[in-house]
Protein backbone atom coordinates (compact mmCIF):
# COMPACT_ATOMS: atom_id res chain seq x y z
CA UNK A 1 0.00 0.00 0.00
CA UNK A 2 1.23 3.11 -0.55
CA UNK A 3 1.94 6.01 1.88
CA UNK A 4 0.38 9.10 1.21
CA UNK A 5 3.57 11.09 0.95
CA UNK A 6 4.53 8.50 -1.81
CA UNK A 7 1.30 9.28 -3.43
CA UNK A 8 1.86 13.36 -3.00
CA UNK A 9 5.19 13.05 -4.37
CA UNK A 10 3.78 11.08 -7.75
CA UNK A 11 1.28 13.42 -8.28
CA UNK A 12 3.54 16.24 -8.21
CA UNK A 13 5.88 14.71 -10.76
CA UNK A 14 2.83 13.74 -13.22
CA UNK A 15 1.91 17.55 -12.14
CA UNK A 16 5.33 18.49 -13.22
CA UNK A 17 5.98 16.12 -16.39
CA UNK A 18 2.74 15.96 -18.15
CA UNK A 19 2.33 19.59 -18.69
CA UNK A 20 5.86 19.73 -19.95
CA UNK A 21 5.30 17.40 -22.55
CA UNK A 22 1.93 18.72 -23.45
CA UNK A 23 3.89 22.20 -23.99
CA UNK A 24 6.51 20.51 -26.06
CA UNK A 25 3.74 18.90 -28.40
CA UNK A 26 1.48 21.95 -28.81
CA UNK A 27 4.84 23.62 -29.60
CA UNK A 28 5.70 21.24 -32.45
CA UNK A 29 2.55 22.29 -34.03
CA UNK A 30 3.05 25.72 -33.58
CA UNK A 31 6.58 25.22 -35.44
CA UNK A 32 5.11 23.25 -38.13
CA UNK A 33 1.96 25.89 -38.70
CA UNK A 34 4.45 28.50 -39.07
CA UNK A 35 6.67 26.93 -41.57
CA UNK A 36 3.73 25.81 -43.52
CA UNK A 37 2.34 29.66 -43.97
CA UNK A 38 6.08 30.23 -44.44
CA UNK A 39 6.12 28.27 -47.21
CA UNK A 40 2.48 28.95 -48.22
CA UNK A 41 0.55 25.63 -47.40
CA UNK A 42 -1.46 24.80 -44.74
CA UNK A 43 0.62 22.32 -42.52
CA UNK A 44 -1.37 19.95 -40.03
CA UNK A 45 -5.21 20.49 -40.40
CA UNK A 46 -6.70 17.04 -40.34
CA UNK A 47 -6.54 16.00 -36.60
CA UNK A 48 -8.40 17.41 -34.33
CA UNK A 49 -9.90 21.14 -34.47
CA UNK A 50 -7.66 23.21 -36.71
CA UNK A 51 -4.61 19.94 -36.45
CA UNK A 52 -3.86 20.74 -32.86
CA UNK A 53 -3.75 16.87 -32.51
CA UNK A 54 -1.49 15.66 -34.78
CA UNK A 55 1.35 15.95 -32.23
CA UNK A 56 -0.61 12.98 -30.39
CA UNK A 57 -1.79 10.97 -33.62
CA UNK A 58 2.45 11.28 -34.08
CA UNK A 59 3.33 10.09 -30.99
CA UNK A 60 0.55 6.90 -31.49
CA UNK A 61 1.36 6.24 -34.58
CA UNK A 62 5.54 5.71 -33.14
CA UNK A 63 4.31 3.46 -30.23
CA UNK A 64 2.64 1.82 -32.23
CA UNK A 65 5.34 1.15 -35.40
CA UNK A 66 6.85 -2.31 -35.27
CA UNK A 67 10.44 -2.19 -33.02
CA UNK A 68 13.18 -2.68 -35.39
CA UNK A 69 16.76 -3.45 -33.96
CA UNK A 70 20.31 -4.12 -36.14
CA UNK A 71 20.48 -8.21 -36.29
CA UNK A 72 23.97 -8.08 -34.33
CA UNK A 73 22.89 -5.59 -31.56
CA UNK A 74 22.72 -5.79 -27.64
CA UNK A 75 19.16 -5.59 -27.42
CA UNK A 76 18.59 -4.57 -23.72
CA UNK A 77 21.26 -1.82 -24.00
CA UNK A 78 19.64 -0.77 -27.42
CA UNK A 79 16.37 -0.23 -26.09
CA UNK A 80 17.46 1.47 -23.10
CA UNK A 81 19.80 3.98 -24.51
CA UNK A 82 17.09 6.65 -25.65
CA UNK A 83 14.99 5.65 -22.51
CA UNK A 84 18.03 6.98 -20.66
CA UNK A 85 18.43 9.96 -22.52
CA UNK A 86 14.85 11.44 -22.46
CA UNK A 87 14.72 10.31 -18.43
CA UNK A 88 17.72 12.79 -17.88
CA UNK A 89 16.04 15.12 -20.32
CA UNK A 90 13.36 15.36 -18.02
CA UNK A 91 14.95 15.68 -14.40
CA UNK A 92 15.29 18.86 -15.47
CA UNK A 93 12.45 20.19 -14.59
CA UNK A 94 12.36 18.94 -11.23
CA UNK A 95 13.57 22.06 -9.74
CA UNK A 96 12.04 24.28 -12.07
CA UNK A 97 10.30 27.15 -9.71
CA UNK A 98 7.13 27.55 -11.68
CA UNK A 99 5.75 30.58 -8.62
CA UNK A 100 5.78 30.51 -5.31
CA UNK A 101 6.30 27.05 -4.01
CA UNK A 102 5.20 25.41 -6.86
CA UNK A 103 8.69 23.33 -7.42
CA UNK A 104 9.33 19.59 -6.49
CA UNK A 105 12.36 20.31 -5.55
CA UNK A 106 14.10 23.09 -3.47
CA UNK A 107 18.01 22.91 -4.21
CA UNK A 108 20.36 25.91 -3.74
CA UNK A 109 22.62 24.21 -6.48
CA UNK A 110 19.94 24.38 -9.22
CA UNK A 111 21.77 25.64 -12.06
CA UNK A 112 24.75 23.06 -11.43
CA UNK A 113 22.11 20.24 -11.09
CA UNK A 114 20.69 21.41 -14.70
CA UNK A 115 24.12 20.99 -16.20
CA UNK A 116 24.67 18.16 -14.69
CA UNK A 117 21.81 16.49 -15.86
CA UNK A 118 21.72 17.79 -18.81
CA UNK A 119 24.98 16.55 -19.81
CA UNK A 120 24.25 13.29 -18.41
CA UNK A 121 21.60 12.12 -21.42
CA UNK A 122 24.80 11.75 -23.52
CA UNK A 123 25.59 8.36 -22.29
CA UNK A 124 22.28 7.48 -23.77
CA UNK A 125 22.92 8.37 -27.09
CA UNK A 126 26.87 6.79 -26.23
CA UNK A 127 25.12 3.59 -25.38
CA UNK A 128 22.81 3.45 -28.21
CA UNK A 129 25.05 4.08 -31.46
CA UNK A 130 27.34 1.61 -28.91
CA UNK A 131 24.76 -1.34 -28.72
CA UNK A 132 24.11 -1.05 -32.30
CA UNK A 133 27.29 -2.85 -32.89
CA UNK A 134 27.39 -1.28 -36.53
CA UNK A 135 29.82 0.69 -38.64
CA UNK A 136 27.70 3.35 -39.20
CA UNK A 137 27.61 4.36 -35.15
CA UNK A 138 30.86 5.14 -35.74
CA UNK A 139 31.77 6.70 -38.76
CA UNK A 140 33.70 9.66 -37.36
CA UNK A 141 36.64 6.81 -36.43
CA UNK A 142 39.78 7.31 -37.88
CA UNK A 143 40.48 3.60 -38.13
CA UNK A 144 43.02 1.92 -38.62
CA UNK A 145 45.56 3.79 -36.64
CA UNK A 146 46.57 2.58 -33.36
CA UNK A 147 47.22 5.56 -31.05
CA UNK A 148 43.82 4.65 -30.00
CA UNK A 149 42.26 6.73 -26.55
CA UNK A 150 41.09 4.96 -23.08
CA UNK A 151 38.07 7.51 -22.86
CA UNK A 152 35.65 5.24 -24.40
CA UNK A 153 37.42 2.18 -22.63
CA UNK A 154 36.94 3.75 -19.39
CA UNK A 155 33.46 5.06 -19.92
CA UNK A 156 31.85 1.63 -21.68
CA UNK A 157 34.08 -0.75 -18.88
CA UNK A 158 34.15 1.49 -15.44
CA UNK A 159 31.51 0.69 -13.19
CA UNK A 160 28.29 2.05 -14.23
CA UNK A 161 26.90 2.60 -11.11
CA UNK A 162 29.75 4.42 -9.70
CA UNK A 163 31.15 6.60 -12.67
CA UNK A 164 27.61 7.65 -13.01
CA UNK A 165 27.68 9.03 -9.72
CA UNK A 166 31.31 10.30 -9.59
CA UNK A 167 30.32 12.43 -12.74
CA UNK A 168 27.06 13.72 -10.46
CA UNK A 169 28.72 14.64 -7.60
CA UNK A 170 31.40 16.13 -9.29
CA UNK A 171 29.41 18.74 -11.34
CA UNK A 172 27.19 19.71 -8.72
CA UNK A 173 29.31 20.01 -5.46
CA UNK A 174 32.40 22.44 -6.43
CA UNK A 175 34.45 21.77 -3.26
CA UNK A 176 37.89 20.63 -2.59
CA UNK A 177 38.97 17.43 -3.77
CA UNK A 178 39.57 15.75 -0.44
CA UNK A 179 35.57 16.83 0.31
CA UNK A 180 34.68 13.32 -1.62
CA UNK A 181 36.50 11.36 0.62
CA UNK A 182 37.32 7.85 -0.54
CA UNK A 183 35.56 8.28 -3.80
CA UNK A 184 38.38 8.82 -6.86
CA UNK A 185 37.77 11.71 -8.86
CA UNK A 186 39.59 11.85 -11.89
CA UNK A 187 41.13 15.02 -12.82
CA UNK A 188 40.94 15.17 -17.30
CA UNK A 189 43.29 18.57 -17.69
CA UNK A 190 46.19 17.09 -16.88
CA UNK A 191 49.64 17.19 -18.70
CA UNK A 192 50.40 13.71 -17.44
CA UNK A 193 47.18 12.12 -18.50
CA UNK A 194 47.13 9.32 -21.05
CA UNK A 195 43.85 10.79 -22.43
CA UNK A 196 45.44 14.37 -23.10
CA UNK A 197 47.38 13.99 -26.69
CA UNK A 198 48.82 17.68 -26.67
CA UNK A 199 50.04 20.64 -24.74
CA UNK A 200 47.40 22.89 -23.27
CA UNK A 201 45.18 20.24 -22.13
CA UNK A 202 43.70 19.19 -25.45
CA UNK A 203 41.67 16.12 -24.84
CA UNK A 204 41.17 13.94 -27.36
CA UNK A 205 37.79 13.77 -29.52
CA UNK A 206 35.10 10.98 -29.51
CA UNK A 207 35.58 9.70 -32.57
CA UNK A 208 39.56 8.81 -31.87
CA UNK A 209 38.19 7.03 -28.73
CA UNK A 210 35.80 4.57 -30.58
CA UNK A 211 38.38 3.25 -32.77
CA UNK A 212 39.45 -0.03 -31.35
CA UNK A 213 35.30 -0.88 -31.26
CA UNK A 214 35.15 0.08 -35.04
CA UNK A 215 37.58 -2.26 -36.46
CA UNK A 216 36.33 -5.37 -34.34
CA UNK A 217 33.31 -4.76 -36.01
CA UNK A 218 35.18 -4.25 -39.73
CA UNK A 219 37.23 -7.56 -38.84
CA UNK A 220 35.34 -10.06 -40.29
CA UNK A 221 33.55 -9.16 -44.17
CA UNK A 222 31.09 -11.58 -44.29
CA UNK A 223 29.54 -10.61 -40.74
CA UNK A 224 29.92 -6.93 -41.88
CA UNK A 225 27.92 -7.69 -45.19
CA UNK A 226 25.21 -9.48 -43.16
CA UNK A 227 25.06 -6.79 -40.07
CA UNK A 228 24.38 -4.15 -42.57
CA UNK A 229 22.90 -5.63 -45.56
CA UNK A 230 20.98 -8.63 -44.24
CA UNK A 231 19.46 -9.46 -47.76
CA UNK A 232 19.96 -8.04 -51.53
CA UNK A 233 18.30 -6.18 -53.46
CA UNK A 234 14.87 -7.77 -54.52
CA UNK A 235 15.03 -10.49 -57.14
CA UNK A 236 17.03 -13.91 -57.08
CA UNK A 237 20.37 -13.29 -55.70
CA UNK A 238 21.97 -15.21 -59.15
CA UNK A 239 19.97 -12.21 -61.09
CA UNK A 240 21.47 -9.62 -59.13
CA UNK A 241 24.82 -10.87 -59.48
CA UNK A 242 24.23 -10.83 -63.05
CA UNK A 243 22.76 -7.31 -63.37
CA UNK A 244 26.15 -6.04 -61.47
CA UNK A 245 28.25 -8.12 -63.92
CA UNK A 246 26.23 -6.78 -66.77
CA UNK A 247 26.55 -2.90 -65.38
CA UNK A 248 30.22 -3.50 -64.43
CA UNK A 249 30.61 -4.88 -68.14
CA UNK A 250 29.77 -1.63 -69.44
CA UNK A 251 30.68 1.40 -67.12
CA UNK A 252 32.64 -0.70 -64.39
CA UNK A 253 36.43 -0.78 -63.88
CA UNK A 254 38.61 -3.20 -61.82
CA UNK A 255 42.45 -1.43 -61.07
CA UNK A 256 45.17 -2.90 -59.26
CA UNK A 257 47.92 -0.35 -58.56
CA UNK A 258 51.91 -1.25 -58.09
CA UNK A 259 51.67 -1.08 -54.24
CA UNK A 260 48.88 -4.22 -54.52
CA UNK A 261 45.91 -1.79 -53.19
CA UNK A 262 42.49 -2.90 -55.26
CA UNK A 263 39.73 -1.08 -56.20
CA UNK A 264 36.79 -0.65 -58.34
CA UNK A 265 35.40 2.21 -59.67
CA UNK A 266 31.66 2.23 -61.85
CA UNK A 267 30.69 6.05 -63.74
CA UNK A 268 26.86 6.49 -64.34
CA UNK A 269 25.07 9.13 -65.69
CA UNK A 270 24.21 11.83 -62.88
CA UNK A 271 20.65 10.79 -63.24
CA UNK A 272 21.35 7.30 -61.63
CA UNK A 273 22.46 7.99 -58.45
CA UNK A 274 20.13 5.63 -57.33
CA UNK A 275 21.64 2.78 -59.10
CA UNK A 276 25.09 3.40 -57.77
CA UNK A 277 23.14 3.99 -53.90
CA UNK A 278 21.89 0.55 -54.36
CA UNK A 279 25.29 -1.25 -54.67
CA UNK A 280 26.89 0.95 -52.13
CA UNK A 281 24.18 -0.31 -49.49
CA UNK A 282 24.90 -3.83 -50.44
CA UNK A 283 28.95 -3.83 -50.49
CA UNK A 284 29.86 -0.01 -48.95
CA UNK A 285 31.93 2.10 -50.72
CA UNK A 286 31.54 5.93 -52.05
CA UNK A 287 29.45 7.78 -54.58
CA UNK A 288 31.07 11.18 -55.64
CA UNK A 289 30.18 13.09 -58.50
CA UNK A 290 32.77 13.66 -61.22
CA UNK A 291 34.59 16.96 -61.63
CA UNK A 292 33.62 18.87 -64.89
CA UNK A 293 30.95 16.19 -66.03
CA UNK A 294 27.43 15.98 -65.00
CA UNK A 295 28.69 12.08 -63.97
CA UNK A 296 28.93 10.51 -60.83
CA UNK A 297 31.36 7.87 -59.65
CA UNK A 298 30.89 4.73 -57.13
CA UNK A 299 34.03 3.94 -55.90
CA UNK A 300 34.54 0.91 -53.95
CA UNK A 301 38.31 0.26 -52.43
CA UNK A 302 37.81 -1.34 -48.66
CA UNK A 303 39.13 -5.33 -49.15
CA UNK A 304 35.92 -6.96 -47.26
CA UNK A 305 32.89 -5.10 -49.30
CA UNK A 306 35.50 -5.66 -52.63
CA UNK A 307 36.21 -9.37 -52.25
CA UNK A 308 32.23 -9.64 -51.59
CA UNK A 309 31.76 -8.33 -54.89
CA UNK A 310 34.31 -10.13 -56.75
CA UNK A 311 33.08 -13.49 -54.91
CA UNK A 312 29.72 -12.54 -56.60
CA UNK A 313 30.12 -11.47 -60.00
CA UNK A 314 33.08 -13.97 -60.59
CA UNK A 315 31.66 -16.32 -63.52
CA UNK A 316 29.16 -13.53 -64.65
CA UNK A 317 31.22 -10.63 -66.47
CA UNK A 318 31.32 -10.92 -70.23
CA UNK A 319 33.76 -8.03 -71.42
CA UNK A 320 36.99 -9.75 -72.50
CA UNK A 321 38.92 -6.22 -71.10
CA UNK A 322 36.84 -6.91 -67.74
CA UNK A 323 38.45 -10.09 -67.50
CA UNK A 324 41.39 -9.65 -68.26
CA UNK A 325 41.33 -7.39 -65.25
CA UNK A 326 39.02 -9.07 -63.03
CA UNK A 327 42.01 -11.79 -63.58
CA UNK A 328 44.72 -9.89 -62.64
CA UNK A 329 42.57 -9.19 -58.87
CA UNK A 330 41.81 -13.37 -58.92
CA UNK A 331 45.38 -13.84 -59.12
CA UNK A 332 46.53 -11.07 -56.08
CA UNK A 333 43.97 -12.87 -53.81
CA UNK A 334 43.86 -16.47 -54.71
CA UNK A 335 40.99 -16.46 -56.28
CA UNK A 336 39.99 -18.99 -59.04
CA UNK A 337 38.40 -17.36 -62.36
CA UNK A 338 35.60 -18.38 -63.27
CA UNK A 339 34.50 -18.42 -67.27
CA UNK A 340 31.01 -17.10 -68.07
CA UNK A 341 28.38 -19.63 -69.68
CA UNK A 342 27.08 -19.22 -72.49
CA UNK A 343 24.21 -16.09 -72.21
CA UNK A 344 20.41 -17.06 -72.76
CA UNK A 345 17.21 -15.24 -72.08
CA UNK A 346 16.91 -16.27 -68.39
CA UNK A 347 20.07 -14.00 -67.14
CA UNK A 348 20.12 -10.76 -65.90
CA UNK A 349 23.07 -9.75 -67.38
CA UNK A 350 21.64 -7.52 -70.02
CA UNK A 351 19.33 -5.07 -67.67
CA UNK A 352 22.63 -4.21 -66.02
CA UNK A 353 24.61 -3.65 -69.44
CA UNK A 354 21.61 -1.98 -70.26
CA UNK A 355 21.69 0.57 -67.52
CA UNK A 356 25.49 1.13 -68.49
CA UNK A 357 25.53 1.72 -72.59
CA UNK A 358 21.54 1.42 -73.61
CA UNK A 359 19.73 3.96 -74.92
CA UNK A 360 16.13 4.39 -75.80
CA UNK A 361 15.30 6.64 -78.94
CA UNK A 362 11.80 8.35 -80.04
CA UNK A 363 12.10 10.05 -83.13
CA UNK A 364 9.04 12.92 -82.74
CA UNK A 365 8.49 13.55 -86.18
CA UNK A 366 6.93 9.63 -86.64
CA UNK A 367 7.09 8.29 -83.76
CA UNK A 368 9.77 5.77 -83.96
CA UNK A 369 11.09 3.68 -80.96
CA UNK A 370 14.54 2.11 -81.02
CA UNK A 371 16.44 0.19 -78.13
CA UNK A 372 20.30 0.55 -78.88
CA UNK A 373 24.01 -0.98 -77.18
CA UNK A 374 26.77 0.81 -78.14
CA UNK A 375 30.45 -1.21 -77.82
CA UNK A 376 34.12 -0.85 -79.11
CA UNK A 377 33.86 -4.46 -80.09
CA UNK A 378 30.79 -6.33 -81.72
CA UNK A 379 32.20 -9.16 -79.80
CA UNK A 380 30.21 -8.84 -76.96
CA UNK A 381 26.80 -6.96 -78.68
CA UNK A 382 27.00 -10.80 -80.99
CA UNK A 383 25.13 -13.03 -78.62
CA UNK A 384 21.82 -10.47 -78.58
CA UNK A 385 20.93 -11.19 -82.29
CA UNK A 386 20.25 -14.81 -81.52
CA UNK A 387 18.99 -14.60 -78.19
CA UNK A 388 17.09 -10.86 -78.45
CA UNK A 389 16.87 -10.14 -82.12
CA UNK A 390 18.15 -7.02 -83.41
CA UNK A 391 21.29 -6.11 -85.88
CA UNK A 392 24.25 -4.71 -85.46
CA UNK A 393 25.89 -2.06 -87.50
CA UNK A 394 29.41 0.31 -87.24
CA UNK A 395 28.67 4.11 -85.26
CA UNK A 396 30.64 6.21 -87.08
CA UNK A 397 30.19 8.77 -84.59
CA UNK A 398 30.92 6.65 -81.39
CA UNK A 399 33.41 4.75 -83.41
CA UNK A 400 32.01 1.15 -82.62
CA UNK A 401 29.73 -1.07 -82.95
CA UNK A 402 25.46 -0.63 -81.94
CA UNK A 403 23.15 -2.70 -81.32
CA UNK A 404 19.99 -1.78 -82.76
CA UNK A 405 16.21 -2.90 -82.40
CA UNK A 406 13.21 -1.05 -83.59
CA UNK A 407 10.54 -3.21 -84.16
CA UNK A 408 7.56 -2.82 -82.10
CA UNK A 409 7.44 -6.93 -82.03
CA UNK A 410 11.51 -7.15 -80.98
CA UNK A 411 10.88 -4.12 -78.40
CA UNK A 412 7.56 -5.33 -77.04
CA UNK A 413 9.68 -8.88 -76.27
CA UNK A 414 12.48 -6.97 -74.72
CA UNK A 415 9.72 -4.69 -72.13
CA UNK A 416 9.02 -8.37 -71.06
CA UNK A 417 12.31 -9.08 -70.56
CA UNK A 418 13.03 -6.11 -68.47
CA UNK A 419 9.81 -7.03 -66.26
CA UNK A 420 11.62 -10.21 -65.02
CA UNK A 421 15.13 -8.27 -64.90
CA UNK A 422 14.49 -4.96 -63.87
CA UNK A 423 16.70 -2.21 -64.59
CA UNK A 424 17.63 0.09 -62.06
CA UNK A 425 18.90 3.64 -63.98
CA UNK A 426 16.64 6.44 -64.75
CA UNK A 427 15.99 4.83 -68.26
CA UNK A 428 13.27 2.19 -66.34
CA UNK A 429 10.71 5.26 -66.74
CA UNK A 430 11.23 5.32 -70.65
CA UNK A 431 11.06 1.97 -70.77
CA UNK A 432 7.42 2.34 -68.63
CA UNK A 433 6.45 4.59 -71.36
CA UNK A 434 6.96 2.29 -74.26
CA UNK A 435 3.03 0.85 -74.44
CA UNK A 436 2.06 4.70 -73.84
CA UNK A 437 3.99 5.24 -76.82
CA UNK A 438 2.51 2.42 -78.95
CA UNK A 439 -1.15 3.44 -77.97
CA UNK A 440 -0.80 7.00 -78.90
CA UNK A 441 0.65 5.64 -82.44
CA UNK A 442 -1.80 3.58 -83.08
CA UNK A 443 -4.60 6.33 -82.83
CA UNK A 444 -2.49 8.67 -85.26
CA UNK A 445 -1.46 11.34 -82.28
CA UNK A 446 1.88 11.41 -83.19
CA UNK A 447 0.81 13.32 -86.95
CA UNK A 448 -2.59 14.76 -86.05
CA UNK A 449 -2.83 18.02 -86.33
CA UNK A 450 -4.27 19.92 -83.18
CA UNK A 451 -6.91 21.81 -85.22
CA UNK A 452 -8.39 18.48 -86.34
CA UNK A 453 -7.91 16.56 -82.77
CA UNK A 454 -6.56 19.03 -80.01
CA UNK A 455 -6.75 16.36 -77.35
CA UNK A 456 -5.13 13.74 -79.31
CA UNK A 457 -2.59 16.44 -80.19
CA UNK A 458 -2.03 17.46 -76.66
CA UNK A 459 -2.09 14.04 -75.30
CA UNK A 460 1.41 13.11 -77.88
CA UNK A 461 2.47 16.33 -76.48
CA UNK A 462 2.23 16.03 -72.86
CA UNK A 463 3.86 12.53 -73.55
CA UNK A 464 6.83 13.92 -75.25
CA UNK A 465 7.23 16.27 -72.12
CA UNK A 466 7.42 13.15 -69.84
CA UNK A 467 9.67 11.41 -71.97
CA UNK A 468 12.30 14.34 -72.34
CA UNK A 469 12.05 14.65 -68.41
CA UNK A 470 12.54 10.69 -68.42
CA UNK A 471 9.04 10.94 -65.83
CA UNK A 472 6.66 8.18 -65.57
Amino acid sequence: MLYLPTIISIIEVLIVVVPALLVVAFVTIAERKTMASMQRRLGPNSVGWYGLLQAFADALKLLLKEYVSPTQANLILFFLGPIITLIFSLLGYAIIPYGPGLTIMDYNLGILYILAVSSLSTYGILLAGWSANSKYAFLGSKWPYKDVSLYLKQTVSEKPIRKFFLTLLGTLYVTPYNYLKGFKVKILLKMGNSQVTKAFNSLLGTSEAIRLLSINIYKNHRSYIKINHPEKPKGKSKSWNQWLAGLIDGDGSFYLTKNGYASLEITMDIRDEHALHIIKNVYGGSVKLVSGAKALRYSLRHKEGFLALVNDINGEIRNSYRLIQLNKICLKYGITLIYPEKLTYENGWLSGFFDADGSITLNKANGQLSITLTQKTSEILQPLINIYGGSIYIDRTSNGFKWYISNKEGILKLIEYFKKYPVRSLKKNRLHLIPRCYELKDMGAHKVSSDVSPLLAKSWEFFKDKWDKYEI
